[in-house]
């Protein structure tokens, strides 16, 4: 089974959680207005890069989870950017609690 990371930083406004090392997991986020989970967009069929590099004229996240000016619209789903090694997660508040459900490796 290969190695993932999850990083999650939360605040007082928001919750940012990166997962890299795979796209194979889905996300399930809790806090006070309710629950939400979090996939994968439906183009991430490539392996995941092993290159720390992305392009910044692609879909992705500035520091902290703060929305490019470059991207978002490709490569998207709500709350969700392609990174080089994975994903990561904008979720609009902070996090009472997260469950991270990887597939299952054939």
């Amino acid at each position: 089974m290969d190695e993932i990371d999850i990083d999650a930083r939360v605040t007082g406004e928001r919750t940012v959680i990166d997962v890299t090392g795979t796209r194979d997991v889905a996300v399930v986020v809790r806090s006070a207005g309710g629950e939400r989970i979090y996939l994968p967009p439906e183009s991430f069929d490539e392996p995941v890069s092993g290159s720390p590099y992305t392009s910044p004229y692609q879909g992705g996240s500035g520091i902290d989870g703060e929305e490019s000016p470059y991207g978002g619209g490709t490569g998207s789903t709500r709350g969700v950017v392609e990174t080089a090694e994975g994903f990561r997660i904008s979720h609009p508040e902070a996090a009472t609690e997260f469950d991270v459900y990887r597939g299952d490796e054939e």
